[in-house]
């Protein structure tokens, strides 16, 4: 089997609430700002029951990046791997559009 990339237009409030950031060997939950979390057999948030539905992490950027997903795959294969650059990139403009909002 092999990955590839797919593009799909969503609602980005589904991933934003249902996401972990993950390094090599810990999650960090933004609903709760949990760090640390274990990721063996990881569904949920220990500290907010957070459900996780898709991961993204910082380290999957540039040459490296592919490495970091098939790593992350493997141990959390029941998740859909994001690129965070693009989430990284819509989530912040939603935070500066709710930030003007008031303007």
């Amino acid at each position: 089997m092999g990955y590839i990339r797919i593009w799909n237009e969503v609602e980005i409030k589904e991933i934003t609430d249902h996401i972990i950031i993950v390094d090599d060997q810990f999650g960090f939950c933004p609903g709760c700002n949990e760090f640390g979390i274990k990721l063996a057999d990881l569904k949920k948030c220990p500290k907010c029951d957070r459900e996780f539905k898709f991961v993204s992490s910082r380290d999957a950027r540039g040459g490296k990046g592919f490495e970091m997903v098939k790593r992350t795959r493997k141990k959390l294969p029941h998740l859909t791997f994001v690129d965070y650059d693009d989430y990284e990139r819509l989530t912040s403009k939603d935070k500066a559009a709710e930030l003007f909002k008031g303007i």
